[in-house]
Parts: structure tokens; C-alpha cells; sequence
């Protein structure tokens, strides 16, 4: 795979480097992303528009991924760079590196503020630096934060013309009925957005929706039957005094919970006097975040290093995307605020007039707001799109986690919380949330949610790619003794590769309930997927790392567990794969066939299926056509018996074969 070396800055030695050891609760790129959306909340002026705050969170990110794949990555990366490599001495320390690349760019993005909003980013980084591990010497240090250095200032540099390009502008005002005006005396803001050098899409316009409704003139749209229908529809159901009968609880509280537009209060020198909330973007990332640490995902540093990026990429390029169709087209289309106070019933018979209407939308004072710049298509949900094009591919749709909130229309934002069994579900709702709450309508939404999901598949297709499909790499540790204890030591057998998956079979006989889990001395973290009791007090589990950091042979993974009388455990590596999918299993009686049961339909065309059996004793357990058996693992007559396929179509699977005493079975899929 051809790789861009960059070399800003004066050449350093390229090498394959030695990793430096993360302590596996403290994830760097979760921690710089909290410290982005605490930024995005203090943020004055122009850069404190929905824009400019993910073009600074995709500056952020790519240039982490940069800079981590740049170290973690090693000679043979499995995932491509953005801007491209960052020569590295051996040993520097990918963390130092992530806080570097991370602080440089968080500051270049976001010019003019007041020394306190820099000093907050000094500070984060004197306080990540401050994680690194005791065994980090400062020579590794001081190399990280170099490779830091020169994967931001190639991000820097390749920016340095947005300001040309994007910021500032001028809206013409005129009083065409149809056409954006002020809501609220605020001047537009953003009009050369769409404007801005996208950053994964070739062009601005490369998604651009089709014009409301289908209209080309203000006129036509004015005087049709669905212009009508859609005012009609937001005035009755966005209207500050709606009646549960226009708009259930839930409704009310999920477009107060997805809003998120208030900005911080600033005096004219851009001094914070108040800050605001961390803005839809925001509430996406942190939403990205809990889905990365959810059950069943436990993603590590070096996977959500990449997972950011691209959910960064692609709400950057979504905001392109809604500001080239607010701006850029035949239609700039007026707000509801506007089209219901200034309905013409002569135009349009089914329009009624109403000059005292106000949108739900409002501050924690009361005060009822639009945002300043034109209603077609919604930002909100074209972000929504984007971050679950992404979501959607990278994990399948169909995940369980909570959202949070902050913003102030809630009485009590910390509170609130709302949980979702798929990554559709949420980006549908945060779409619809803005018709509402009363600033968009409804084909805003429509359409702003499928041109997002266009620029998140895009972005995830197109940037960062891994090299090569789902693959086994091979064996990487095993052991099975009759021994009592509480945790087992797996000596690393193999160089693993940075972004590769690592998945841990276990069986433990005579044992209890209780915590089972397994960490390794590079930091990656193994989340149990599936873990299943035969009564007999002796379990199976499968444990999982998605896109590990790389290891060799000097490195271990321990296994820690309840007390028991004997363990198996095998450890295998496979390429390509970036998820769990779904996952089934079921215990059964002596001479029966094992069968975990089946899956529900995988989600992607090329998936692993990874079954394993625990056997208490009898004659070698065997496979089912279509699986590649593992070696069986014996302690005594009891055995541990794994095996892959990888399969082309979707469809249900199960782990099956042939057992001659008591079983329990699992399957597990991996997109």
C-alpha cells in the first residue's frame, strides 16, 4: 500500500516502532474528545457556528489518526492515513503523540478567542501528558509529541485557505416572498459554507439534494399543495402552545432534547460570560462515545482514533453538504417563523396567516429563536445522516445505548437521558426533532437525513480504508490446565498488526458467577460478547478486542476470572473486522448435537462467523460443513473446541457440530 510520508518540520528516522504501554482506562482520543466538546461550548463568534465546530472536530481527529496510525500503525498499517504518515523514531509513544496532534489542532482552529480558551487546551494536554506510563521515558515522550507536531501542522496546513473560501460573506436581503430574512435581526450566517474544500466528498455540491419539493421558483413552490402542507404541518405541530393532541410528551421532550442550539453569551472582546451548550455536533460525539464503550463494543484507543476521524469527516463534510443547499441553490428558503406570519391566503388558499406564532424553539429564559440562516435542508439532521452513515456501517444498526443532553429548554438536562436499540432510530428522531420543535419543516428533514446518510456512507467507504477484507491472520496464545486460580497469563505467540481484531475463547469448569475480563500489557481491553452457563457450574465465553494495538512477543494478555478448578483459553487474530454483529447461544444434554442457535440476519456481505463449543468430556467434538475447525483444547476429556467461517451473503448462522456429552454453544458474527 502506497503511504504519503509527511515530513514537515525536518526528517526523522523511519522505523517500525516498539509501542508504548496505555493504561487500558484511560483512552486518549475519548479523553480529547470530551475536551473538544468542552471547547465547543466557550466558543465566540463565527467559529461558534455549526460549521466551523466540525470542521474543527474533523481537523482534530484526522490529524489523531494521523499521528496515532503514524506509531500504532507500523511498517504495514491495516488502515489507510488521511493526510499521510508522520515519520516516527522506534519507541515513541503514540499517546504523547495523540495530545500533541490533538492540542496543536484545537487551537489553530479556533482563532480569536481569549487567552482562557487556550489556556484550557494547554492545560488538557499538560494533564493527558500526565497519563502516559511511568515506563515512558522522556526520549519517548518528546518523539511522540513530535510526530504529534507534524500530523497537525500537516492538518493546519492543508486548511489554511478555508478563511478565504468559507468565512464571513454576505447574504443579499430581499423581500421575494419565499426567501430567507432575518428572524430574529440576526444577519445570515455562513453563506459561503457550502463553499468550504470538503473533506472526504470531491465536490461541495456532490450530495446536494433536490430542490423543495421540486421547485425551481419561489413562486411555484409558494402556491403548490405541498408547500402548503408542509407549513401547515410545522404550524401546527411546532407552535410554542401546541396541544398534546398536535404533539405528545415525548415528542416536546426529544425536540428539547435533540436541540442543543444555544450558544455561549460573549462580550465584544469574545469573553465568555456565559458558556452555551456543546451543540448538536457535540451531542453527536458524545453519543459516538457511548456507543464505542457500550456492551458489547469496548472499543480501544487505536479503534476509536479511527471511529472519530470518521464520524468527524463526515459531519464536516455534512455541513457542506446542508449549507451548499441553504446558499447555493435556486431556493434559499424562508423559516416557518417567517412563511406562518406571513402567509398569503391570496396565493396560496390553503395557508392561514398567523402573526403572533413562535416556535417551541427557546433559550432557558423563554425567549422563542430560529437559528439565522435558511430552513432548506435541516444542518441538525443532515448531521444526523452523516454521523449514522457511519455509525451504521462501522458498527450495523443495531446497537443498545443511551443518549444524554445539555440543553437548558429541559429543566434539568442531566437528567434526561434517552435510550435507543438502533443507530437509526436516534439519527430519525434528532432529524424530526427539529419540525417540533418548530424551525424546520418536515422535507427539510427528509431530505437532509438522506443526503447525510450519503455523506456518512461516503466518508466511511472512502477514508481510512483497511487494507483487505475479513481475514484469519492466525493463532497468537493457548493454554488448558487443571489448575485453581483466579487469572491466567497468555504469552503472546505472534506479532499481531495495529487495527487487527483479537478474540479470546475460555472455557472455565467448576467455577462461579462473576466478572470475567482480560486486558493485555499494550493496554487493549477484551469485552466479553458472549458468555454461556451450562448449570454445572462451568461457562464458555468468547471475549473481544476491535482494532488493537499492535503486540509482540513480549507482550501478555491476562485473563481474569472467578475461581476455577481448570481453563481453556485460546486467542485468534483476525483482519478486517471493525464490529461485533450479533451473537447466539444454548447449552444442551449429552449425545445431542451441538447448535448455539442462530443468529438473526448479519448485517454485511462479508462477515465472520466464530463458533465455539465447551464440551464436559467424551470423544473429539466435530464441525458442521462450512466451518474451519481450530485446534480442540483438552483437559482431561473436557475440551474447548473453536471455528470460523467467513461468509459472502448474509444470512443466519449457528455454531453446530457433534458432541458426544454435555454442551453449551455459541455463535458470534463480526462485520
Amino acid at each position: 500500500m502506497a503511504t504519503t510520508v509527511l515530513a514537515l518540520g525536518g526528517p526523522l528516522a523511519l522505523s517500525t516502532p516498539a509501542v508504548s504501554a496505555a493504561t487500558p482506562a484511560h483512552d486518549h482520543v475519548l479523553e480529547w474528545n470530551q475536551v473538544l466538546r468542552q471547547q465547543f461550548t466557550k466558543v465566540c463568534g463565527e467559529y461558534g457556528a455549526p460549521g466551523p465546530l466540525v470542521r474543527a472536530g474533523a481537523m482534530m481527529h484526522a490529524a489523531i489518526w494521523d499521528a496515532d496510525n503514524s506509531i500504532s500503525g507500523g511498517a504495514d498499517p491495516a488502515y489507510g492515513f488521511y493526510l499521510g504518515r508522520a515519520p516516527a523514531d522506534a519507541g515513541a509513544s503514540a499517546e504523547a503523540a495523540i495530545d500533541q496532534a490533538a492540542h496543536d489542532t484545537l487551537v489553530a482552529a479556533f482563532p480569536g478567542q481569549q487567552a482562557s480558551f487556550y489556556s484550557d487546551i494547554d492545560a488538557a494536554l499538560t494533564r493527558e501528558l500526565s497519563y502516559l506510563p511511568a515506563s515512558v521515558t522522556e526520549q519517548q515522550k518528546a518523539a511522540g509529541q513530535q510526530v504529534g507536531k507534524l500530523a497537525a501542522q500537516a492538518m493546519i496546513t492543508a486548511r489554511a485557505g478555508d478563511t478565504n473560501t468559507a468565512f464571513g460573506g454576505t447574504y443579499t436581503l430581499d423581500q421575494t416572498p419565499g426567501r430567507w430574512r432575518p428572524t430574529d435581526g440576526r444577519a445570515a450566517l455562513g453563506p459561503n459554507w457550502g463553499r468550504l474544500k470538503p473533506f472526504a466528498m470531491t465536490s461541495g455540491d456532490q450530495f446536494r439534494p433536490p430542490l423543495p419539493a421540486g421547485y425551481s421558483s419561489y413562486a411555484a413552490l409558494l402556491a403548490s399543495p405541498e408547500y402548503a402542507t408542509q407549513v401547515n404541518e410545522v404550524q401546527r405541530v411546532g407552535s410554542a402552545t401546541a396541544t398534546p393532541a398536535d404533539r405528545s410528551d415525548d415528542q416536546t421532550q426529544y425536540a428539547k432534547f435533540w436541540a442543543n442550539d444555544i450558544g455561549p453569551t460573549c462580550d465584544a472582546n469574545n469573553n465568555v460570560l456565559t458558556p452555551g451548550t456543546y451543540k448538536p455536533p457535540g451531542q453527536l460525539f458524545e453519543t459516538t462515545a457511548a456507543i464505542s464503550q457500550s456492551s458489547g463494543e469496548q472499543l480501544g484507543e487505536f479503534a476509536n482514533a479511527r471511529l472519530f476521524a470518521l464520524v468527524a469527516i463526515s459531519m464536516a463534510d455534512a455541513s457542506i453538504t446542508a449549507w451548499d443547499a441553504k446558499y447555493d441553490t435556486a431556493i434559499s428558503l424562508w423559516r416557518p417563523v417567517t412563511a406562518i406570519r406571513n402567509a398569503d391566503h391570496a396565493t396560496n388558499s390553503a395557508l392561514h396567516q398567523d402573526p403572533g406564532w413562535n416556535p417551541l424553539s427557546a433559550t432557558a429564559d423563554g425567549t422563542h429563536f430560529t437559528p439565522p440562516f435558511p430552513s432548506y435542508v435541516s444542518g441538525h439532521a443532515t448531521f444526523a445522516g452523516a454521523w449514522a452513515g457511519v455509525m451504521r456501517d462501522y458498527f450495523g444498526d443495531n446497537v443498545s445505548y443511551t443518549a444524554h443532553t445539555q440543553d437548558p429548554q429541559l429543566t434539568d438536562p442531566s437528567t434526561v437521558t434517552r435510550s435507543f436499540t438502533s443507530i437509526s432510530a436516534a439519527a430519525t428522531e434528532d432529524g424530526y426533532s427539529r419540525l417540533y420543535l418548530g424551525v424546520h419543516y418536515r422535507f427539510d428533514t427528509e431530505q437532509g437525513l438522506n443526503a447525510g446518510y450519503s455523506v456518512g456512507d461516503y466518508a466511511y467507504h472512502n477514508a481510512l480504508q483497511r487494507s483487505g477484507a475479513v481475514a484469519y491472520q492466525g493463532p497468537v496464545a493457548t493454554a488448558a490446565a487443571a489448575a485453581s486460580g483466579t487469572s491466567l497469563a497468555l504469552p503472546v505467540g505472534r506479532t499481531v498488526r495495529a487495527g487487527d481484531t483479537l478474540l479470546v475463547s475460555a472455557m472455565l469448569t467448576n467455577t462461579h458467577s462473576g466478572a470475567v475480563g482480560a486486558t493485555d500489557t499494550q493496554g487493549n481491553v477484551y469485552s466479553v460478547v458472549s458468555d454461556k452457563a451450562d448449570g454445572a457450574s462451568d461457562r464458555t465465553l468468547v471475549l473481544a478486542s476491535i482494532g488493537v494495538k499492535p503486540l509482540t512477543s513480549s507482550d501478555t494478555i491476562t485473563l481474569t476470572y472467578p475461581t476455577t478448578g481448570e481453563h481453556h483459553a485460546t486467542v485468534e487474530e483476525f483482519s478486517g473486522v471493525t464490529a461485533v454483529d450479533r451473537t447466539s447461544s444454548a447449552t444442551g444434554a449429552a449425545g445431542t448435537p451441538f447448535n448455539s442457535g442462530s443468529t438473526a440476519t448479519t448485517n454485511a456481505a462479508n462477515e465472520l462467523v466464530f463458533g465455539v463449543a465447551g464440551v464436559q468430556g467424551g470423544h473429539d467434538a466435530t464441525w458442521d460443513a462450512g466451518f474451519t475447525a481450530r485446534p480442540t483444547l483438552f483437559v482431561s476429556e473436557d475440551q474447548l473446541a473453536t471455528a470460523y467461517q467467513i461468509v459472502s451473503t448474509t444470512g443466519s448462522y449457528a455454531a453446530s457440530g457433534t458432541a458426544t456429552h454435555q454442551w453449551m454453544a455459541s455463535v458470534v458474527t463480526l462485520r
